[in-house]
């Protein structure tokens, strides 16, 4: 077979296609961004050497979505507080019934922020939130073509969004989704339905706008178990975004979707949705589906991306990666349509010396296990 181009390499995975040899995309090393590469630590450097001569490079475009997918003019007003090596950020937003705030923590040293009050923390903050005026957001798309013509085949561009579900987690955050799930369902219902139609808008303007390729969607994860049902997930998930990926299939676009977590219970529903990908595919014990066994199920429907665990490449040793990697090829790659990708981006500022070891060991293995 011909060596494909990464852009090839990747689309034809997605497609449950056979590619010359199975694509390695290392999550959150975008080696083309000249930037990322210039404001990275220097511990990164062996890691961004390896992953723009051997692997398969992914760009992800998103384009401007307003607050909560509405242009809508707003009254806004944002305070930062020092904190140590934080920074407290307030944002309060007035709208027709009252104000509504959004307090975060920002670390100052690269790590993990916090969300410490959400947008809603009473119902009378929905309602607030409802009597804001809606406007779609208007879709400038000329980032997404330049990104194309600077990278061309080095590299495949997905436009990424965030489904449905995504939106009303920032509104209220995990722990009040869940509650109001069961005490306030119609409510969450609402909402959910909300941002569907704002999402489908969001979708069909970047379609009218000639944006194509693969669109990306984060969010699952939030109406997925532990703490939302099987039954939640179909309704909300399931149900919701059937209609956004028959829209993009019309088009003949594919659809991406990132979801961590036990999938068990509803691995089905994602080729249900119309899903062309689905990463990470969490080994146990974060996840509860081998990939062997997802491949069984639904391989013949959706390109499954994974699965090596972000936090085994800190922690094991470069053969015990090179090990996890050939299990993944033999158990993904048969008859295509597999993408070897750790199931994280790296989430540390430097890279310790064993760290790096495990990158480079994941990516060998990778070019050595994954000719076709």
């Amino acid at each position: 077979m011909p060596e494909m181009t990464s852009r090839q390499r990747l689309l034809a995975a997605m497609r449950r296609e056979q590619p010359d040899r199975v694509p390695i995309h290392v999550r959150g090393v975008p080696a083309w961004n000249e930037e990322w590469v210039r404001t990275r630590h220097p511990s990164y450097a062996p890691v961004i050497e390896a992953v723009a001569r051997h692997g398969d490079l992914v760009a992800t475009w998103s384009p401007p979505q307003g607050f909560f997918l509405s242009a809508a003019p707003l009254e806004t007003e944002t305070t930062r507080i020092p904190a140590g090596d934080w920074e407290i950020e307030q944002i309060t937003v007035e709208t027709p019934l009252g104000p509504l705030t959004r307090e975060r923590h920002i670390s100052r040293s690269g790590m993990p922020g916090l969300t410490t009050r959400f947008w809603i923390e009473t119902l009378e903050d929905v309602e607030r939130f409802l009597s804001l005026p809606y406007e779609p957001v208007k879709v400038d798309a000329t980032p997404f073509f330049e990104l194309e013509r600077q990278l061309g085949e080095r590299a495949l561009v997905i436009t990424g969004l965030n489904n449905p579900a995504t939106y009303t987690h920032m509104l209220l955050g995990s722990e009040r989704l869940a509650i109001w799930s069961i005490e306030e369902r119609a409510l969450i219902s609402r909402l959910m339905g909300l941002f569907a139609e704002r999402v489908y808008d969001l979708v069909r303007a970047l379609l009218e706008a000639n944006v194509r390729g693969v669109f990306g969607f984060t969010g699952e994860e939030y109406i997925g178990p532990p703490l939302q049902s099987p039954r939640d997930f179909r309704e909300w998930g399931t149900c919701l975004e059937q209609p956004i990926a028959e829209l993009l299939h019309r088009y003949g676009c594919l659809m991406h979707i990132h979801c961590h977590g036990p999938m068990d219970a509803i691995l089905e529903e994602f080729p249900a949705i119309g899903c062309d990908c689905l990463h990470p595919i969490e080994a146990p014990p974060l996840g509860d589906v081998p990939l062997a066994d997802a491949k069984r199920r639904i391989g013949d429907r959706v390109c499954l991306e994974g699965n090596v665990q972000i936090g085994d490449l800190y922690s094991l040793t470069p053969p015990e990666i090179r090990e996890l990697v050939r299990h993944a090829i033999d158990d993904g790659a048969p008859g295509g349509g597999f993408i070897l990708c750790p199931t994280a981006s790296p989430f540390t500022p430097t890279l310790e010396p064993k760290v790096v070891e495990n990158y480079l060991a994941f990516i060998e293995a990778g070019v050595e296990w994954g000719r076709a």
